[in-house]
């Protein structure tokens, strides 16, 4: 039944959550494409996922938990100089 898409198990399995909206969001994190179901559930084709795939690591692994405020560097410009 599940040839194409992946079964609802092998996507709580890959996302490591139970929940719907928990998944879509797992999988837009890591930018794989999906459809919503017409139960919220996310429909993934096997053709989408990474070969050897077996988890997903979780948003906060993924975020750093301390503000990088050296990043507000990068935009800064230098203070114009008198002619």
């Amino acid at each position: 039944m599940y040839e194409l898409t992946l079964s609802p198990t092998e996507i709580q399995e890959i996302t490591k959550y139970k929940r719907y909206t928990k998944q879509q969001h797992q999988l837009r994190l890591h930018g794989i494409p999906f459809v919503i179901g017409p139960k919220n559930e996310p429909i993934v084709l096997r053709r989408d996922i990474p070969h050897g795939l077996t988890t997903m690591p979780k948003a906060p692994e993924l975020v750093s938990a301390d503000p990088d405020f050296e990043a507000l560097n990068n935009g800064k410009t230098k203070k114009k100089q008198k002619r």
